[in-house]
């Protein structure tokens, strides 16, 4: 079932991209040969009018084939033919349908599903199942005092949690309109080096009206960025490591993992990750879209690429990217055995 989730996902972030070279190419009047989902053996193809619309057998990449990227091509109206600004924003189009497919998605989630708020009162919400608290207190408990500090407000808890000294604390709890008093014993937590309750705040879901929707989703698809910026930043610094990279193979277990969250994580993971294939074609490698704008940029200020030259340049990049595929596969899978 993750498989099949997984190449949903991907199906649909991959044609969204497409579409966008396809219908940019269409309006300038460049012929379109075919608009492929997938690589390898044709399963379905359709011949429309001009085009060929085509689903192939590896469920991984697709590619929209504009007549008269050949080198010495004499196609009317073919690629080569038209102008530096025509052709950037063709190569430019799948890149930015994949930006607005992930805010489109980030915004329908905020406006469908509002937004949690935090209950002020000191009542338990939930529960760390792993926390040594589990089943000593319970959801719905109301916290009244800890340690014989009064609690009135949720993040009172904080600042007596802040201060504890021992492994141990004494609550004095509210449950069905009794007053109980309980000894709870702290998890340890490595990682932090601390000691934790285990217990999280009630929430509320607030709906948002359609402007607030619009101003939220902004800010909400802003650190998505950020964070996605701020990944590929640390890969090219080293300060995360090439093998942490996930192909086909990885994608399927974290969207298996997300899947356990339900819908409305799967939706987020799926803006995340058309934002981040949206920022993988942007780069500047041979074959990638970025590769590709980079000669148009080169021919607007006046550096003439020999067209040979370049379209070997990107017959290297594809060959390089599909060992990288294969590369990333094999370290995905040695991860899934390692585990």
């Amino acid at each position: 079932m993750n498989i099949i989730i997984t190449i949903l996902i991907l199906g649909i972030i991959i044609m969204v991209h497409e579409l966008g070279h396809f219908l940019t190419a269409k309006y300038f009047k460049m012929p379109v040969e075919e608009f492929s989902l997938g690589m390898g053996p044709v399963l379905f193809c359709h011949e429309g009018l001009h085009t060929r619309y085509c689903l192939r057998a590896i469920p991984v990449g697709g590619f929209v084939n504009i007549k008269g990227m050949e080198v010495d091509s004499v196609v009317k109206d073919g690629f080569n033919t038209k102008s530096p600004f025509q052709r950037f924003i063709v190569l430019i189009a799948g890149v930015m349908m994949n930006f607005i497919l992930a805010y489109l998605i980030v915004f329908g989630s905020l406006l469908y599903n509002g937004k949690a708020v935090q209950n002020e009162k000191p009542v338990i919400g939930n529960m760390v199942e792993t926390s040594k608290s589990f089943g000593n207190l319970k959801i719905g408990d109301e916290i009244l005092e800890i340690d014989g500090n009064k609690i009135d407000r949720w993040e009172d808890i904080s600042r007596v949690n802040d201060g504890i000294d021992s492994t141990r604390m004494e609550f004095l709890i509210k449950r069905d309109g009794k007053i109980i008093k309980k000894e709870v014993e702290l998890t340890f937590d490595e990682q932090r080096d601390d000691y934790y309750i285990g217990i999280l705040p009630e929430y509320s879901i607030e709906k948002y009206g359609f402007i607030d929707a619009v101003s939220e989703s902004v800010t909400a698809y802003k650190n998505l960025f950020t964070m996605i910026l701020t990944g590929f930043k640390q890969l090219v610094t080293g300060q995360v490591s090439a093998k942490e990279i996930s192909g086909p193979v990885g994608i399927v277990k974290i969207v298996g993992d997300a899947s356990q969250g339900g819908m409305g994580i799967l939706f987020w993971l799926t803006a995340l990750l058309s934002i981040n294939i949206g920022f993988f074609n942007l780069l500047p490698f041979p074959a990638l879209d970025g590769g590709r704008i980079i000669f148009v940029l080169l021919e607007v200020i006046g550096i003439k690429v020999n067209k040979g030259f370049e379209e070997k340049f990107h017959m290297v990049g594809m060959i390089i990217l599909f060992g990288l595929i294969i590369l990333i596969t094999f370290n995905d899978i040695l991860n899934i055995f390692n585990r």
